[in-house]
């Protein structure tokens, strides 16, 4: 698949300094390289689990990061035996607001913290954010794929690094 990416790219982008998150392909030309329908994509855009770029004109538009998000959700479908929701659900346990190390006043008013369901970035525009872009920069998002296959070693650094701040503030 890499490859197909290289090839795709030396035709189409331009030769300048690019972001893996900068939006580079149309969804047509995604479904050349990750083999997937339109539908699939746009089923995938549905339920939460890819947030695409956007023209003016509101077409979709992919960047190389989200190729490389979709290799990993399927590889999850494939591979792991997961369905879409699972995929939700699996991220949803994501502790956003460690990770984001969120105010105790935002983690009051934040919806991620009770619901096991869904993750934050879905909750945001079930309620209504109609800043998406804020969500596809957010680091949560953006890595919630490369960590779903090692969750547990996450978590268990989060904490385990929340408890040596706790003991060296003791000692202070």
């Amino acid at each position: 698949m890499n490859d197909s990416i290289s090839c795709w790219l030396k035709g189409h982008a331009p030769d300048v300094n690019l972001r893996v998150n900068d939006p580079v392909m149309f969804i047509g030309a995604a479904t050349k390289i990750t083999g997937l329908s339109e539908s699939a994509l746009r089923k995938y855009e549905a339920t939460g689990l890819i947030i695409f770029h956007r023209t003016a004109a509101n077409r979709r538009m992919l960047s190389l990061e989200d190729i490389e998000r979709i290799r990993m959700i399927r590889n999850l479908i494939k591979r792991r035996g997961l369905n879409l929701e699972g995929i939700l659900r699996l991220w949803a346990l994501l502790p956003c607001w460690e990770l984001k190390q969120c105010a105790a006043d935002e983690r009051r008013d934040c919806p991620a913290i009770v619901d096991s369901q869904r993750p934050c970035w879905v909750l945001l525009k079930n309620q209504g954010c109609t800043i998406e872009e804020r969500c596809r920069e957010c680091e949560v998002y953006r890595f919630s794929a490369y960590c779903t296959e090692d969750l547990k070693s996450l978590v268990r650094n989060l904490y385990s690094s929340e408890s040596s701040k706790a003991v060296e503030g003791e000692s202070d």
